[in-house]
């Protein structure tokens, strides 16, 4: 079938909405349309003053009419005028966003989401929706075909749903769990309209234009609940309305738009990315279809199409703001004839000066850019190509594929412009002069109001019961399940405190309400699963059968009626079992959906007048009063689900309510276990038009059957009726909706329905889809056929005989073609990875749509009124430091007799200090408020690696408090040199069975931390200045009700070497453990100034403009015990010791913020724990990872002003970072290989005759091996003959090996101790160690290169930091430059790491990487004997480039893809190792001990690392090379500052290149620190968020300054437009600024804010309670001793007396008191 009656169809559905449209639109002035009512009900307060003179629209600005349709279906109008005035308007910017659907979720609050499914032709497009409508039933979709019409002043906007037909394609069948709803017409109309001029006195008097938005919109749901009364519709058209203008205001010139394409082009995908701001087309190039030629008679609009068509061929065109810079990605895909085929591209912009003759309108600055293919070779050949076309940032112009394009100005023309039915143009231009306004009088709005109360009755709430109920008894019902959901809900939603745990088994907690109520007795039950889904998961609660499988004492579940669409009255038996007596329980069942939370509850109904079918009660059975069975089902993730059951009822009998817990934990454990062994059942999920009559489900036989009948009440009004002027009427049906699991459940379905269904549809999602895994069924019946008759579907487990009959669906014998919703790979791996997010709990009764119109409408206040947060704070903050403190001294009393009292004040004044400074944040003052940036990052964590050292070499108990002795103690200390007002904590451990280096590779791995730190959220690495060294901006959690921190750290790894003692062990031991075991590794982290990286967007490292604290001092000092001390400790151990001193400033009160401190040190458990179950990461030997630290100077006195020095000790390699993934086991490493510094030409090279005992290397010589350079340690050598012998034997197994190695280096000559000459050998790269524990199954190497000529640009940082590097900078998978080789030796077992006691543990690896540059540094040699001459071969490119420039080397490390992925393979006897895909043999203990030696395998290279000093003689206080970054992440730059991406251009044109991007940087630079510096003046918002958020405007009496740690960011929301006088001279004196004032003078007197007097009014209310604590309750009895004195006791002689003042025990036991007497 060619489709072309499908097309025709479609076209005619389309022409008959256009006749709709011009029918309502020329019938504007009709009596039909009725005003309806649009209040602010919800949304808030409408704004007043100023906001409404701005002339932004408000949603009770929109006019809302109804008129009813014969249909049933009502059409509502909404139209909004505004003002122009002098602003011109462009309709391009409203006709992309009204054409691109995937901003309609932006404006529409009803509409959850969209997208373009298929370009019907030219100006038609076919979308599909999805609304928030529906639940808590099912949600509601619609599929429109749409089209678009413009003029100069007019753009028209046409959508109608499609019509259905049997040979419809696959979008257009059914989407469970979504409804297909009918969009009758949803129109827009924008107009621009200027009004005749007025005469005044004979002269012209021009009226100001206005804009018109007119909207139509005619909807069927197909919803038997209620969406809400007419004013909720006015309200959601109201927003909907206002929404679309503000989108267009915000979005209009941001959106490019595909205008055009031709013969020869298939459009296959549009696609809008919201957060990117890019189009994505895909489309292909096939060839032209010329055979059918075109019609004699053509109308106007034809012969433009045509004509557009022609022009277009083999070509799409787009139109783009010229206002903002796009950045095009053209890519093409097919054979390899096609693919090469040319393609040319080129833009065009109008002139200038063309802009249109009418005032008002004036297009928006625009360039169209199209792209042109060349002809197909024939006609089997097929062109793919994707364009995407993304804004690239504020800078105007057009960039193809990375090049600059031009734009080139042409005479003014736009193709898709000015196209317009000239009828409908008239129809349109008719209303332009007319008033949609009616009478505001109170008798129009009652009458509105009470026609609004009359749609309600039009639409019920529900669908009448089946039975022949009264309508009080249908109220009656309604109000019994609303009232229960109410409870229920709000026991969800009780806070924590009040559940407390009564027992836990099986994975299931269950805890009790905590009421002071006895009788009320409410159990919790919660578990988590995972690995399975949502709709599994309420399969196998709802399904009734599937309780057999778990509960061996279930007996039956019978339907007795089928209620309502959602509500079901079931009666449910338990067998007895001896001594209990069976029970039974008729309960009334309601379920209700969200896309992630289904709440099914139920309760008992004993009402025989409203239920007749209750069964009577069996005398044998005990029937249980069910007060709430309610089971919340809530999606963490999509595959994982947490249900919740709440349990409130009595069994009755012997049976007590203390049996619950326990049933709880076996229904939940076995719902789970059912729902992962066995999968969800079928289950129905939608019955529309009919009434369900039985319900069956077999376990044991796998078969479910449900029993259904049609009826008339449930269907929806309208579906009998002539839908749209179609040529034949839609007729009634009959919908069931199953959902079945054919994943676990079954794998193949046999379906039998009787009778025959009209048609049936099968759609199948992944089982974690989130549109709904499984197999949806939807199985349509003829209404008036089917409905006298007992409709039945059985669905059963099919046979599997052959793999291929897996998937297959059997209807009725005949193989159902079921439809196929695939997930991208890409896709189901990020579900895997998902964060598990508990959604937020909220009553399903309510429609969602209402509460996106009041958060929209929150979020427009807040945009409309920023001004006045600003001009507020500014207030606040005007008045002099000098005013902002007050002294609070207590009143002196003058007698003596009042010393108490005055002492008793005193008291309370101080107490009430400490209260007020306990629950105030720490503040800082002078120096220690903000971070200075006049210093460079890594100053602050030189001067924190100081302090640690020192701290370190001289240890003192002087000065320390402790805090907590619990596991470990902790002290704590104020020291000056870091602050004087954040305390530094600190807390030792020794962790033993892991060495200082292990602990090391722990600490400095975010993806680690984020294992064993819980407060540790997230870091991104702005700079990397080698060795480990970097910047970093550091989110840690605030828990709370405090927001999380950001923090700005530079951190630094640094080891120093103590002094050795004396020890009986062999010299090479003693070597070895002297460069291990004494030397302490210190990781220091310290805050630094936000100005200082102000060439970084704060807004994509800290999105959600977090508050900005500081880490005065965060360090670990690691030290590797002795393993021969006198200290029984396992071997190795770690003594980890934590110095913290962190502020996290903003509302933290300063209590809370010590607390934190305290509990930091604490985390040196979590290590401990973490590192027991974790095998050491990768280790990279050299290049050597940190620094190598000085011992401090002698002279205390000069050390504050010695500065940094920087000694390089291996200038050929850089270790630049690393990264290790502990759940993928990937390590990832950059290091940099400085050519330059390897290949410097020695100077002895020509000497053909070498004489051992006169040449001697020159000063510019360097031998071929890194290490042979000039000595690198201060050691003196090894002279004894011990020592030289050995050497002698090591050397001659070298010189044997076949293999690349390296020398030690030792002796400054050229010659070996026998008098040889030394050989070049090959360069070493780097070392690794590779632990095989952790790769039991193997693993892989792999490395990837580039040589860089120049060597001088910064490279960009990874952007994914679990060793997964994606950075343009990093050398790409298949860039392998230079010839790295690789051999594997074996380590020999070392007392100082974990594998080295233990003889069962694998081994570890040490992996030397190298190249072959020997054979290239060969020196001339003469043959004696032939006289020939015999040099070395010519150097290839890759050696020439090197010796010019640098290497960038990507080393990674995972695990063998022969053992599964991760590595849980069984362990070998020999670890696989693979480089690059080749296998590479790892030596053995004894062959690698012959071919390296025992020092060269153990060398920790720890003398190859840069060393740090402290020198009073440096030039600055911070080394040249940690003030410029190696490194810098340029996927966080500014779009200024980002640096150009390297191309393949030559040399020369890259060196001219070269300052651009310098100087675009460092402007950035200064652009983002003077815009810093001015956001100091006004802290954000953001910083204030939280419980004690009042107290960022209240200076404290007892503080010198104040301060908000949100001033630290360097750009800011909330202050972009906030530069007040004020504060732009506060920011440029350099004063202190201060968030709030304490008063300020007016008429001599005090005045002080609000907070404050809040503040006062806390603590007041504080101490009175506290006095009134003080007074005892003391009842006043008249005792009577004889019963004839109680007929003396008359009501007169009663007095009440109340106490004023009571002194206790003032005389003798005897109490004072001052009471006032009341007589009754």
């Amino acid at each position: 079938m060619d489709g072309t009656r499908l097309r025709e169809s479609w076209y005619a559905a389309l022409d008959n909405a256009q006749a709709h449209f011009r029918q309502l639109l020329t019938s504007h002035a009709s009596s039909d349309w009725k005003r309806l009512p649009v209040t602010n009900d919800g949304a808030g307060p409408t704004t007043k003053g100023k906001g409404r003179a701005s002339g932004v629209p408000e949603v009770t600005d929109v006019l809302v009419h109804r008129r009813a349709s014969k249909s049933g279906e009502s059409v509502y109008r909404a139209v909004l005028e505004l003002p122009l005035g002098d602003d011109p308007i462009s309709l391009e910017t409203w006709k992309s966003v009204l054409v691109t659907p995937e901003l309609r979720k932006e404006w529409d609050p009803a509409v959850e989401g969209a997208q373009l499914l298929e370009m019907f032709d030219q100006a038609t497009r076919i979308s599909k929706v999805n609304f928030r409508l529906g639940w808590p039933s099912n949600p509601r979709d619609a599929v429109t075909i749409s089209r678009t019409f413009n003029d100069a002043t007019t753009l028209i906007d046409i959508s109608t749903s499609l019509p259905r037909s049997p040979d419809e394609p696959t979008y257009l069948r059914p989407s469970p769990p979504y409804v297909r709803s009918d969009v009758t017409l949803f129109a827009w109309c924008i107009q621009r309209i200027q009004p005749q001029p007025s005469e005044q006195n004979g002269i012209p008097n021009p009226l100001p234009s206005k804009l018109r938005i007119t909207c139509f919109w005619q909807h069927s749901f197909r919803l038997l609940w209620n969406l809400g009364s007419s004013s909720n519709f006015g309200q959601q058209l109201g927003a909907m309305t206002v929404g679309l203008y503000k989108t267009v205001q915000q979005r209009g010139a941001r959106v490019p738009l595909l205008t055009g394409y031709g013969n020869g082009v298939s459009i296959e995908r549009v696609h809008f990315a919201i957060d990117r701001e890019a189009l994505t087309v895909d489309y292909s190039i096939v060839p032209e279809d010329e055979d059918h030629p075109p019609p004699t008679e053509h109308s106007l609009e034809e012969l433009h199409t045509i004509r557009e068509i022609r022009r277009l061929t083999r070509s799409v065109e787009f139109s783009l703001p010229a206002a903002h810079g796009w950045d095009v990605q053209l890519s093409t895909k097919g054979s390899a004839e096609v693919s090469q085929l040319p393609w040319t591209a080129h833009a065009t912009r109008p002139p200038s000066a063309s802009s249109s003759v009418d005032v008002g309108i004036v297009d928006q600055p625009k360039f169209v850019f199209a792209v042109k293919h060349a002809p197909l070779p024939n006609d089997h050949s097929v062109l793919k190509v994707r364009i995407v076309v993304e804004l690239s940032g504020p800078s105007s112009g057009l960039r193809l594929n990375g090049i600059p394009q031009s734009i080139e100005e042409l005479e003014a023309r736009d193709p898709a412009s000015f196209f317009i039915s000239q009828s409908m143009f008239q129809d349109a231009s008719s209303t332009a002069e007319k008033s949609f306004h009616t009478q505001s009088s109170i008798a129009t709005t009652a009458t509105s109001t009470s026609r609004a109360s009359t749609v309600g009755g039009e639409r019920p709430q529900i669908s009448r019961a089946l039975t022949e109920r009264s309508v009080a008894a249908e109220k009656s019902i309604l109000s019994r399940v609303k009232r229960n959901y109410i409870y229920f809900s709000s026991l969800l939603q009780e806070p924590e405190a009040k559940w407390k745990q009564t027992v836990e088994a099986r994975g299931v907690s269950v805890s009790q309400l905590d009421s002071i109520d006895p009788t009320l007795v409410v159990y919790r039950g919660e578990a988590t699963f995972v690995g399975i889904g949502l709709w599994d998961l309420y399969a196998a609660i709802t399904t009734p059968g599937a309780r057999a499988y778990w509960d061996k004492l279930y007996e039956d579940a019978t339907l007795l009626e089928d209620v309502n669409e959602l509500t079901e009255l079931w009666h449910f038996k338990t067998k007895p079992a001896w001594p209990v007596n069976g029970r039974d329980m008729v309960v009334l069942k309601t379920v209700y959906k969200s896309p992630t939370t289904i709440h099914v509850f139920a309760f008992s109904a004993d009402d025989p007048n409203l239920f007749p079918q209750i069964p009577p009660v069996d005398p044998n059975i005990i029937r249980t009063q069910v007060d709430l069975q309610g089971w919340s089902i809530e999606a963490l993730s999509p595959n994982t689900v947490l249900v919740t059951l709440l349990e409130q009822s009595d069994p009755k009998g012997w049976s007590n309510k203390g049996t619950i817990p326990q049933q709880m934990i076996t229904a939940l454990a076995g719902i789970g276990e059912f729902a992962i062994k066995c999968g969800g059942p079928p289950i129905v999920t939608r019955l529309e038009g009919a009434k369900t009559n039985q319900i069956r489900y077999d376990h044991e036989r796998g078969n479910f059957r449900v029993e259904y009948e049609g009826c008339a009440k449930r269907r929806v009004a309208g579906e009998a009726d002539v839908g749209r002027g179609a040529s034949s009427p839609s007729l009634p049906v009959i919908e069931c909706e199953i959902r079945c699991d054919l994943d676990t459940w079954a794998s193949s379905l046999d379906i039998v329905v009787d009778p025959p269904p009209q048609s049936i549809a099968a759609l199948r999602r992944h089982r974690f889809s989130g549109g709904g895994g499984g197999l949806w069924l939807t199985i349509t019946h003829d209404a008036v056929f089917s409905e006298q008759e007992r409709l039945q579907a059985i669905i059963r487990r099919g046979p599997v005989s052959a793999p291929k009959d897996k998937g297959l669906v059997m209807v009725n014998g005949v193989k159902l073609d079921v439809d196929l919703e695939e997930m991208p790979e890409r896709e189901m791996k990020n579900i895997t990875k998902q964060k598990r997010i508990k959604p937020a709990r909220v009553p399903l009764d309510q429609p969602p749509v209402l509460g996106v119109i009041r958060r929209r409408k929150a979020e427009w206040d807040a945009d409309q009124d920023p001004q006045a947060a600003e001009n507020g704070s500014s207030k606040a903050s005007s008045p002099d430091a000098s005013t902002t403190s007050f002294v609070t001294t207590p009143p002196s009393f003058a007698t003596s007799f009042s010393k108490f009292f005055t002492y008793a004040v005193e008291q309370a004044t101080t107490s009430t200090q400490q209260a007020v400074a306990a629950i105030s944040p720490a503040i800082a003052g002078g120096e220690d408020a903000v971070p200075s940036s006049a210093k460079p990052p890594m100053q602050y964590a030189l001067e924190a690696l100081s302090f640690v050292q020192e701290l370190h070499s001289q240890p003192s108990a002087e000065g320390w408090t402790i805090v907590s002795e619990k596991d470990f103690p902790v002290h704590r200390r104020v020291y000056p040199q870091i602050s004087s007002v954040i305390p530094v904590h600190r807390g030792e451990k020794v962790v033993e069975g892991v060495a200082a280096e292990e602990v090391a590779s722990v600490l400095k791995s975010y993806d680690c931390r984020k294992q064993w730190d819980t407060r540790f959220d997230s870091a991104n690495v702005l700079e990397a200045y080698g060795a480990d060294a970097h910047t970093a901006f550091v989110v840690m959690k605030g828990g709370f009700p405090f927001r999380d921190r950001g923090f700005y750290l530079s951190s630094m790894i640094a080891r120093e070497t103590v002094s050795q003692p004396t020890a009986r062990r062999s010299t090479a031991e003693a070597d070895h453990s002297s460069s291990e075991s004494r030397s302490a590794i210190f990781c220091v982290s310290a805050s630094f100034s936000p100005e200082s990286v102000g060439q970084f967007a704060a807004t994509k490292y800290n999105s959600y403009s977090l508050p900005i604290g500081r880490v005065y001092l965060d360090a670990w000092i690691l030290e590797t015990l002795d393993p021969y001390s006198s200290e029984n400790y396992a071997i190795p151990s770690t003594r980890c010791t934590r110095v913290v001193s962190v502020d996290y400033a903003g509302s933290i009160p300063a209590a809370m913020n010590s607390t934190i401190n305290g509990m930091l040190p604490k985390s040196i458990l979590a290590v401990e724990t973490y590192l027991k179950n974790l095998s050491p990461s990768p280790l990279m030997r050299l290049p050597a990872m940190g620094f190598t630290l000085a011992p401090p100077p002698e002279d205390k006195l000069r050390t504050p002003q010695a500065g940094w020095t920087l000694r390089q000790k291996d200038t050929n390699r850089t270790f630049l970072t690393a990264a290790f993934g502990p759940s993928s086991k990937v390590y990832s490493s950059i290091i940099i290989l400085n050519g330059a510094a390897s290949f410097s030409p020695p100077t002895v090279a020509n000497d053909r005759t070498p004489r051992p005992s006169t040449i001697l290397p020159g000063p510019n010589s360097t031998p071929a091996t890194p290490e042979a350079e000039a000595p690198l340690t201060s050691e003196p050598p090894n002279d004894s003959p011990e020592a030289n012998a050995s050497e002698r034997r090591i050397r001659a197994a070298r010189s044997r090996s076949p293999r690349a190695r390296d020398l030690t280096g030792r002796s400054s000559t050229i010659f070996t101790p026998r008098g040889e000459v030394r050989h070049p050998v090959d360069l070493l790269v780097s070392e690794l160690i590779v632990d095989s524990k952790l790769y039991p199954g193997g693993y892989d190497v792999f490395l990837r290169s580039r040589v860089e000529r120049t060597g001088k640009a910064q490279l960009p940082l990874p952007v994914s930091t679990a060793g997964q590097h994606e950075s343009s900078g990093v050398p790409g998978a298949d860039e392998a430059t230079l010839p790295i080789s690789c051999a594997a030796y074996m380590l020999p077992p070392s007392p100082l790491h974990s594998a080295g006691l233990n003889t069962d543990r694998p081994p570890r690896h040490l992996l030397r990487f190298t190249l072959p540059t020997a054979q290239y540094q060969m020196s001339t040699i003469v043959d004696p004997l032939t006289g020939e001459t015999r040099s070395a071969p010519p150097k290839p490119q890759w050696l020439l480039d090197l010796e010019d420039g640098r290497a960038i080397i990507d080393i990674r490390v995972r695990p063998s893809s022969s053992a599964g992925g991760d590595g849980s393979a069984p362990a070998r006897k020999a670890t696989a190792v693979a480089v690059n895909g080749v296998p590479v043999a790892v030596m053995n203990e004894k062959e690698s001990l012959t071919a390296l030696g025992r020092d060269e395998l153990l060398e920790t290279r720890a003398a190859k690392a840069d060393v740090l000093a402290r020198s009073v003689a440096a030039e600055e206080q911070v080394p040249a090379a940690l003030q410029t970054p190696l490194a810098v992440a340029q996927h966080l730059l500014e779009a200024l500052a980002r640096a150009p991406e390297p191309s393949d251009a030559p040399e020369p044109q890259e060196k001219e290149s070269t300052p651009a991007p310098c100087e675009a940087t460092e402007e950035a630079a200064e652009n983002a620190s003077s815009a810093s510096s001015i956001a100091e003046a006004h802290p954000p918002e953001s910083a204030g968020h939280g419980l004690m958020r009042f107290l960022n405007s209240y200076t404290l009496p007892f503080s010198p300054s104040r301060r908000s740690s949100a001033q630290l960011s360097p750009s800011s929301p909330d202050v972009a437009g906030a530069r007040s006088p004020l504060g732009a001279v506060i920011a440029s004196t350099g004063s202190d600024v201060f968030a709030g004032t304490l008063r300020t003078g007016t008429r001599g007197g005090a005045t002080y804010p609000l907070s404050t007097v809040v503040v006062v009014a806390l603590i007041a209310f504080l101490v009175g309670s506290l006095l009134r604590s003080l007074l005892s309750p003391a009842d006043f009895i008249y005792v009577v001793t004889d019963e004839k004195e109680l007929g003396s006791v008359s009501a007169g002689t009663w007095r009440e007396m109340k106490r004023l003042l009571e002194f206790k025990y003032v005389l003798g036991g005897w109490d004072f008191q001052i009471a006032v007497v009341r007589r009754h």
